[in-house]
């Protein structure tokens, strides 16, 4: 009876785990998200910026556009990097915890 107990609880656990793990997951891509709209605005902005001016704002303009877009862009891949990061981990403790429930639920079993 109380090996049961064990590992329910272990696999109650575990199964919180990946489903936090998930929610760190899509919060994160939706930071992402949000980041690449950001660039977006921020791209078509001095776009705008550019028509209104002369050549030499145009340059100035496309120079700013293309280092937003390149900050965005790395803004964008940390962001994915962190999030896989987040859900390996995440499924990595939750593995360890029903490997070590199912541990305790054959020495539980054994006595």
């Amino acid at each position: 009876m109380e090996t049961k107990n064990i590992s329910s609880k272990v696999d109650e656990a575990a199964s919180k785990a990946q489903g936090l793990a998930s929610k760190a997951s899509a919060k994160l891509t939706q930071v992402a998200d949000k980041a690449g709209s950001v660039v977006t605005q921020a791209r078509d902005k001095v776009g705008e910026m550019a028509k209104a001016g002369g050549h030499r704002l145009q340059e100035t303009a496309e120079k700013a556009g293309q280092a937003a877009k390149e900050i965005g862009t790395k803004v964008i891949h940390s962001a994915q990097e962190t999030a896989q990061k987040v859900a390996h981990g995440a499924q990595e403790a939750a593995n360890t915890a029903k490997h070590r429930g199912q541990e305790l639920a054959d020495k539980a079993g054994n006595k």
